[in-house]
């Protein structure tokens, strides 16, 4: 599986403070992945227009349990014929994510590209999301 939302070099976005991320998580059929993979594309592009830091997009690779953790394929009832997707969209700070609502604000690109994904998760599934905000910076920086 692979990856749709990061490169390996670095921008001035890297540069970015990032203090607040909003996560999605959500299972699709392992059949429908070259679709995600194209409406993550889009909706990349869309999140990026209207002022995102960054939006990366991540495929589980293991499924097992370890001690006592329990995989979240098994959280969300994955079956072995679906991917499980989670989304990381970044921004500033929560300020910067109301900015990012407000500029989103009429732009209807995204009710088309809502409803494609909308048919390609598993149908009858829930997708899980959340706002966090950075609490302690973890650095390896000099």
């Amino acid at each position: 599986m692979s990856n749709a939302g990061t490169s390996g070099s670095s921008s001035f976005k890297d540069k970015i403070p990032r203090n607040h991320i909003e996560i999605f998580l959500y299972r699709a059929p392992t059949k429908n992945h070259d679709a995600m993979m194209e409406v993550n594309r889009k909706s990349r592009d869309f999140f990026m227009k209207h002022g995102a830091s960054s939006f990366e997009v991540f495929s589980l690779e293991n499924r097992e349990n370890i001690m006592e953790f329990v995989n979240l394929s098994k959280t969300i009832s994955a079956s072995e014929e679906e991917e499980v997707w989670l989304e990381i969209q970044s921004y500033r700070d929560a300020e910067h994510v109301k900015e990012f609502s407000k500029s989103m604000e009429g732009d209807t690109s995204i009710e088309s590209l809502y409803k494609e994904f909308t048919q390609l998760i598993t149908p009858g599934s829930v997708v899980s999301f959340g706002g966090f905000n950075k609490l302690v910076q973890v650095s390896f920086d000099s």
